[in-house]
C-alpha cells in the first residue's frame, strides 16, 4: 500500500484527466481531424497507385562435366558418364545477367527502350534518338561543371531502368527465385517481365554456347599439331566435352530457371496505404493542435 500511495496515481490520473479536457475534448481538435482528413485525401488523390508485379522461378540444375583429361574420352560424355548438375551459381548468375549491359543492350534492340521511354515505335531510327528531359537542376550542374548531358536515351537507361524497378531475390535454403517490381501499369509490367525473364536466360544460353565453339575451334588447333597420343587424346574428348555442352543448350528447355508462377499482378495496389495515410495525419495533426494550444496557453511561463 505505501507504493500506491507513494505513486499517487489518482493525482497523475486528475491531471490526465484534465490535460484530455484542456488540450484535446474541444472544439479546435475536430476542426484539426477534418483538415487532416482533407489533407489525406489530397495525398490520396494525388499519388499513383503502385502494383505488386511478381514471378516465381525454379533453379534449373547446370551441367558440368568432369573428366579425367588423360583417359576416358568421348564416349563417358556421350554416355553420361562424368555429368553432374549443380544450381548453386544459377542465381548469382542469373542476377547478373538480368542486370547486364549486355542484356539491355538486347531488350534495346528489341524495342523495348522505345516502349519504356518513347510512344512504343518499333523503327529503330526513332528508338535510337528518343530525346531525354533533364531536369533544370542537372542542366545547371553541367553547366556550371562544364561537362555535356546526354541527348538520347540509350541501353544504358535502360539498364539502370531494369536496375531500379526489378529485383530478384531468393531465400536461404530455397530453391526458388522471385523476381518482383512495384509499378503503375501493370499490364505494361507484366510483358516486360515476362520478356525480361526470358531473355536473360536466352542470353546466358546463348554466351556459353559462343564460349564453347571458341573452345573448339582453338582446341582443333592444338590438336592438328599435337605429337603426343595422351594429350591428342585429351584433346579430342574437350572437343566432345564443348560439343555436348552445345547439343544440351541449343533447345528451347530453359537453362538457369523454370518458370512456375508466370509474371502476375496483386488485385489490389500496395500503394499508396490509405489507413496508413488516414492515421499518420490525424496523429500528427492533434500533436500540432496539442502542442500550438499548450504554448498558447503557457507562453508566458516558457518564455
Amino acid at each position: 500500500m505505501s507504493f500506491i500511495k507513494k505513486f499517487r496515481s489518482k493525482e497523475k490520473i486528475k491531471l490526465l484527466k484534465d490535460f484530455f479536457f484542456e488540450f484535446i475534448y474541444i472544439k479546435q481538435s475536430i476542426q484539426v481531424l477534418i483538415a487532416s482528413l482533407i489533407f489525406s485525401f489530397f495525398i490520396i488523390q494525388t499519388s499513383v497507385p503502385q502494383f505488386h508485379i511478381s514471378s516465381t522461378l525454379r533453379e534449373a540444375g547446370q551441367i558440368n562435366q568432369t573428366q579425367n583429361v588423360l583417359g576416358g574420352g568421348g564416349a563417358q560424355v556421350l554416355f553420361g558418364a562424368g555429368v553432374s548438375m549443380d544450381s548453386g551459381g544459377s542465381f548469382e548468375n542469373f542476377k547478373s545477367n538480368m542486370h547486364s549491359y549486355a542484356l539491355a543492350q538486347r531488350m534495346w534492340n528489341q524495342g523495348w527502350g522505345s516502349k519504356v521511354f518513347g510512344n512504343g515505335d518499333l523503327n529503330e531510327e526513332y528508338f535510337n534518338k528518343i530525346p531525354k528531359n533533364h531536369k533544370i537542376s542537372d542542366k545547371i550542374a553541367a553547366f556550371l561543371l562544364g561537362y555535356e548531358l546526354f541527348e538520347f536515351y540509350s541501353a544504358h537507361d535502360l539498364q539502370a531502368y531494369i536496375k531500379s524497378s526489378f529485383s530478384a531475390g531468393k531465400k536461404r535454403g530455397s530453391g526458388n527465385i522471385t523476381v518482383s517490381a512495384l509499378k503503375s501499369n501493370k499490364d505494361f509490367a507484366i510483358s516486360f517481365m515476362s520478356a525480361l525473364i526470358l531473355e536473360t536466360d536466352s542470353y546466358a544460353k546463348e554466351s556459353l554456347i559462343q564460349k564453347s565453339e571458341e573452345i573448339i575451334a582453338s582446341t582443333y588447333k592444338q590438336l592438328a599439331t599435337s605429337k603426343n597420343s595422351s594429350i591428342a587424346s585429351a584433346l579430342g574428348s574437350t572437343i566432345n566435352s564443348e560439343y555436348f555442352k552445345i547439343a544440351n543448350l541449343e533447345n528451347d528447355m530453359p537453362y538457369h530457371i523454370y518458370i512456375i508462377d508466370p509474371p502476375h499482378s496483386s488485385e489490389y495496389p500496395v500503394t499508396p496505404n490509405l489507413t496508413s495515410i488516414i492515421l499518420s495525419n490525424a496523429i500528427i495533426f492533434i500533436f500540432l493542435s496539442i502542442l500550438f494550444s499548450f504554448v498558447q496557453k503557457n507562453k508566458e511561463d516558457l518564455w
